[in-house]
Formats: structure tokens, C-alpha cells, sequence
């Protein structure tokens, strides 16, 4: 019985296996089985664990200002494992953003957006940009005083934005102000339009990475070595190899994120109050660096410098290639790399006025 069943689903379903193996599986450098190059795809698998859990506190949740504290209080504190769920959300996003970060941060120091992978580059920038945006979303629709002011701030901020400020305010308000459809719009952005945007963004960045193969950092001498090491040793190969320490990193990464979902739960804020400004308000961490900048450089000229080193980033490889290998090259004679040093002192100032801010 068990063996007519098999066949007959052999017969429904004409999949050759082998084929499927074959076209998932991509030969990469060996290079690629220490764990920091496990960071992007542990960033995807993230993006699972947060739809997972979104998808089960979802049940629950409403989205109306009369009603969305509510829902989160009776999630955090009556429904079964509500305020677990909660918890593992919460910290699986700043893992999410810090896994994103780091898989960045490797690719900027190998230079792996060099050699025509502006493509890669760019859908990755693309992907920050949609995971912070998720992350803000979801943080504003706990209806508390953290969240309403996040959604009043940043509403103004989207305002600032030169020629089309107006229009994308409203657009993001579903108003000129904060109103009974603003949560609405808020949680149609977390669960709908931007995992789907998210997804799409993944599978461009995927089709450039296959594009163009795994970048092999180093000298010539490690990529002899390399080399050697795959006449010696075979391929190390995606599927399954690869596959199997991504998720084995993942695990370990899910583990450390429940423990902490036990020993730091989320804990409830209070109910906003819009005739109540709050003496001290702050965005969560992920955003310290923007907002103490916005800080110093205050108003419209604020938000375009945040605008333009958002731009910056983003065509970061065409700003290496066409401006600061030129001068390596015409000043340096190619033995500094002006494009690292720029970079890691960027990250630097961020990293400071992150710690500024968070104290």
C-alpha cells in the first residue's frame, strides 16, 4: 500500500529529484565555510522566525487606535504564550537588522561589490532599507506612547522631504494626521506590502548573487591557495553543505534569541495620550544614529543629508570606482583604500552617536 502511493505521487507530480539537486546546489569557495559568511542567510531565516511569530500574534491583534493597546495588553499578559511570542518577536527583529548589518559590513570589507556586483550591492542596500522599515512599522502599531510618538515624528520627518513631502506624509498618515486609519495603514505596511517588497528584493539580490558567483576575497596567493584547496579537497557546495551550517548557525542564533525572550521580556507601556508629550522619547536602537543626527543638523536640511547618505550608500560602488580608486591610484599609488577608510570611519561617527544617544 504505502509503495502504490509513493508511485502514484511519482506519477502526479514528475519532479526528477536528482535535477532538483543539481540546479539548488552552487559551487562556492572554501573560504565560505567560516561562520561570518553564514550571516546573510541567517538574516533570511530570521525573516521566517519573524513571519512565523507575526503571523500567530496576528490572531489577536487589532488595528484601530481604540482598540490596538488593548489587543497587545491581552496578548502580553493573557493569551497563552502570548507574552513568549511577543518577546521572540521583538528580539528577533534587532537580531534580524544586526545579522543584516553584519552581512553588510562583510561585504564592505571584502570589497565583494567590486567586479561588476553593483547589482548585489544595491538589492542588499534595498534590503536594509525594507527591514528597518518593517522593523518601524511593527514597533508603531503597539499603540502605546513609544509608538504614537514614532508615528507623530516620523510623519514629520516624511514631511521634510523636499517637493514631495506633502503628498508622502499624507500617504503615510492615510491623513494629514494621526487618525482612526493610520494603524490600519501602518499594519497593511508590516504585513503585507513590505514582506512582500522584502521577498521580491531577496529574490533580485539571489539572482545576482547566482549572476555572478561568490566573491573570493583576498590576494592572489589566497586565491592559488584556494584554488589547491578545491583540487584537493572538491567544491564546497551550497546544497547541502553551505545549507546545512546556515542552519545550524540559525539554530543556535533562535536559541540565544529565546533565552533572552525569557530572561527580557517585552515588557507593557502605557497608553498614549496625544494631549501628553512625553519629556523623553526615543526610537529603538537601530534608529539612535538618524535621530541624534536629525538632532544636530535639525529641519529640512536634516532630512536631506540623512536622504543623501542614504543615496550614498546605495551607489557606494560607483562612488568607489569612479572617484575613490581613481585617487588610490593618482595619490596613493593603489596602497590605500580610501573606500575603507571613508566607510569604517562613517561606521565610527554612527556607532558613537548611537552610544551618545542611548546614554
Amino acid at each position: 500500500m504505502p509503495r502504490r502511493v509513493i508511485d502514484e505521487l511519482l506519477e502526479a507530480f514528475p519532479i526528477d529529484v536528482q535535477d532538483l539537486y543539481e540546479k539548488a546546489g552552487e559551487s562556492l569557495p572554501h573560504s565560505a565555510k567560516r561562520w561570518w559568511w553564514c550571516w546573510g542567510g541567517i538574516a533570511g531565516l530570521l525573516f521566517g522566525l519573524q513571519a512565523a511569530t507575526g503571523l500567530l500574534l496576528a490572531f489577536y491583534y487589532r488595528a484601530e487606535p481604540g482598540t490596538a493597546f488593548e489587543s497587545i495588553r491581552y496578548i502580553t499578559e493573557d493569551a497563552r504564550f502570548g507574552l513568549f511570542l511577543r518577546s521572540v518577536h521583538n528580539w528577533g527583529a534587532s537580531f534580524m537588522v544586526v545579522f543584516l548589518g553584519l552581512h553588510m559590513l562583510r561585504t564592505f570589507m571584502t570589497a565583494s561589490f567590486r567586479e561588476h556586483r553593483w547589482g548585489t550591492w544595491m538589492a542588499g542596500v534595498g534590503l536594509l532599507g525594507v527591514t528597518l522599515g518593517l522593523a518601524f512599522t511593527g514597533y508603531a502599531l503597539v499603540g502605546d506612547t513609544v509608538s504614537y510618538w514614532a508615528i507623530v515624528v516620523t510623519s514629520n520627518i516624511v514631511g521634510a522631504v523636499p517637493l514631495i513631502g506633502g503628498l508622502a506624509k499624507q500617504l503615510f498618515l492615510a491623513g494629514d494626521s494621526f487618525n482612526q486609519a493610520t494603524l490600519s495603514r501602518m499594519y497593511a505596511l508590516h504585513v503585507q506590502i513590505m514582506p512582500a517588497a522584502l521577498m521580491g528584493v531577496v529574490l533580485v539580490h539571489l539572482m545576482f548573487v547566482r549572476l555572478h558567483g561568490m566573491h573570493k576575497p583576498g590576494t592572489q596567493a589566497d586565491l592559488d591557495a584556494e584554488a589547491a584547496e578545491t583540487a584537493e579537497k572538491g567544491s564546497h557546495e551550497f546544497f547541502p553543505d553551505h545549507a546545512i551550517a546556515e542552519s545550524a548557525s540559525f539554530l543556535y542564533v533562535a536559541l540565544v534569541i529565546m533565552l533572552l525572550a525569557l530572561a527580557f521580556p517585552v515588557a507593557m507601556g502605557l497608553p498614549f495620550d496625544p494631549a501628553v508629550t512625553p519629556e523623553h522619547i526615543k526610537p529603538e536602537w537601530y534608529f539612535y544614529a538618524v535621530f541624534h543626527m536629525l538632532k544636530l543638523v535639525p529641519g529640512q536640511m536634516g532630512v536631506v543629508v540623512t536622504l543623501l547618505l542614504g543615496v550614498a550608500l546605495f551607489f557606494w560602488p560607483f562612488i568607489d570606482q569612479y572617484i575613490l580608486q581613481p585617487i588610490d591610484r593618482a595619490l596613493f599609488k593603489g596602497r590605500l583604500e580610501t573606500s575603507l577608510l571613508v566607510g569604517m570611519a562613517t561606521l565610527a561617527v554612527f556607532l558613537i552617536w548611537s552610544v551618545v544617544e542611548a546614554y
